[in-house]
């Protein structure tokens, strides 16, 4: 997010009020109209010259904004060949600050309003935001604005804001689904990547809970959550539990009334690789999946956090590919859901104030399109930022890297902001960033997910259109005091997103992320 100027003279005449830097008494009042040093910033930029500047007006010159009080006189400043800087007593009595320069910060940073100063060769992580300076120069100074812009001191050095790391990586597996899509004949390989650049400009779709008649095979309800394909009437969720130390997973089309599940161990060459989980997120894990139907194949992968057969709080994400056969007239299908089974509620949404910030990580398909079309897997980190002031959330994938070869694939992809309704705990919003050097867009959208311990607080307002989870509220209280349910923040947020350049590489992938 950029300033723009009258913003950024805006923000300087803000600074101004508490930080005006006045002549020193010591150098000369009356003395008879004559000049008196004014103290500049380094890095002040100024050329030799007379500046005049009129009563209760500040300008920008050089690098400093020089400010006038308000009154009869104007200031008028005389910068010397030297660089020194005096002001005519005979006029007003001018101040002096290091003016400022739009700074864009990177999606998902939680900088607070105030000053960050960086010494020159220096690096510092603030808020999910890394700021290096410069070690030929002055310091850095970066100004955080209270609407989430920044700004830098013109007369210090020129700060770089890249997102901090994030080291929450998924595991990989054997990259099984991508070595056998590598291996399709070239027109397969052509079609599941136009597939693709579609899915990864669909919107996403909301997966509350529809009438299939269908029941998942270990007897309970469905999740709920988000997907995203290239098909309107592809839309599904995830479920996952434990069979004795096996993890399983289940995908159900609700339109259709479809589901695939990986209880089994499919024929070949379909094949079930287990996904163990790794030191850097020891909470996740999958499986690989693959098996025939009537007309084509799947190829799915499948991820959860689940930790028992009775967790009650869980993520389950998946992406697939179908293929038809071979004599078989159909395009394939490509897709991605994120669900949970403890969906925040949506009364609760309404009732948040200020800022949480999620992180996690996301995995998904690549398509390089080159001289031939080729298939990654890949694993980026993911960084949230939920507004609830604003009523807003958005994002940013970065370091997008094959988890097998290590090699990169993106650096980071925006997810824009998206609006929070209250009455849905679903939002969506569009992707942009750069894939294979081009230009590239889609769409994301996602769900929260987590419900926090029931707090109670004592206050002044009846509240009784709202529901009652502490169980005492009583309107008809002579005191007109009541104690109602203040929740939690979301403790988690999962969701899918997909992006592609024009006639260029594309993606699709799912996400989740924990609040910090």
């Amino acid at each position: 997010m950029t300033l723009s100027t009258m913003a950024i003279k805006n923000l300087v005449r803000f600074l101004l009020l508490g930080m005006v830097v006045t002549a020193l008494a010591a150098c000369g009042f009356g003395g008879g109209g004559g000049p008196v040093l004014l103290p500049l910033p380094v890095g002040h930029g100024l050329m030799s010259a007379e500046i005049t500047v009129p009563p209760g007006v500040f300008e920008e010159h050089g690098n400093v904004v020089i400010s006038c009080p308000d009154g009869a006189q104007a200031c008028v400043v005389v910068i010397a060949d030297d660089g020194s800087a005096s002001y005519k007593e005979t006029g007003g009595m001018p101040s002096v600050m290091p003016a400022l320069e739009s700074q864009e910060l990177p999606a998902g940073h939680v900088l607070t309003a105030g000053q960050v100063t960086v010494e020159p060769g220096g690096e510092e992580e603030h808020d999910h935001v890394l700021i290096s300076c410069p070690a030929d120069g002055a310091a850095c100074v970066v100004v955080a604005a209270d609407d989430g812009s920044a700004s830098y001191q013109k007369t210090g050095g020129t700060p770089a804001l890249v997102p901090a790391p994030v080291a929450m990586r998924l595991p990989a597996g054997l990259g099984r689904t991508v070595a056998t899509l590598n291996d399709a004949p070239p027109f397969v390989r052509r079609n599941v990547a136009n597939r693709m650049a579609v899915t990864a400009n669909s919107e996403v779709t909301s997966s509350t809970p529809v009438a299939t008649g269908r029941q998942p095979a270990n007897g309970s309800v469905w999740n709920t959550g988000v997907s995203q394909t290239s098909s309107d009437t592809d839309v599904r969720a995830i479920n996952a539990w434990h069979v004795d130390s096996e993890l399983t997973f289940e995908r159900i089309n609700y339109a259709l009334g479809l589901v695939h599940g990986t209880g089994y161990e499919p024929p070949p060459p379909g094949y079930l690789v287990a996904i163990s989980p790794t030191t850097e997120s020891p909470e996740w894990k999958g499986v690989e999946h693959s098996h025939p139907t009537s007309s084509g194949r799947y190829y799915s992968v499948f991820y959860s956090d689940i930790e028992n057969g009775d967790d009650l709080d869980y993520l389950a994400l998946g992406y697939w590919v179908w293929t038809p056969g071979p004599d078989v007239d159909r395009v394939p299908f490509v897709g991605a859901a994120a669900s949970g089974n403890d969906p925040f509620h949506v009364w609760d949404l309404v009732r948040l104030e200020g800022r949480a910030t999620y992180e996690g990580a996301a995995v998904g398909l690549y398509t390089a399109r080159g001289e031939t079309t080729t298939f990654h897997g890949f694993g980026a980190g993911v960084r949230m930022t939920a507004d609830f002031d604003q009523d807003r959330i958005e994002g940013l994938l970065m370091d997008g890297r094959d988890p097998v070869t290590g090699e990169p694939l993106f650096d980071g992809l925006t997810l824009g902001t998206a609006a929070l309704h209250d009455k849905s705990t679903f939002f969506r919003g569009e992707v942009s960033g750069v894939l294979g050097g081009k230009e590239a867009a889609g769409q994301w959208g996602g769900q929260f997910f987590g419900n926090g311990v029931d707090m109670c607080e004592l206050v002044g307002d009846c509240e009784s259109d709202l529901p009652d989870p502490c169980g005492v509220l009583d309107c008809g209280m002579d005191d007109g005091q009541n104690l109602i349910f203040i929740p939690e923040a979301p403790r988690a947020v999962a969701g899918t997103f997909g992006a592609r350049a024009v006639e260029g590489d594309s993606l699709v992938g799912v996400f989740g992320a924990y609040r910090q």
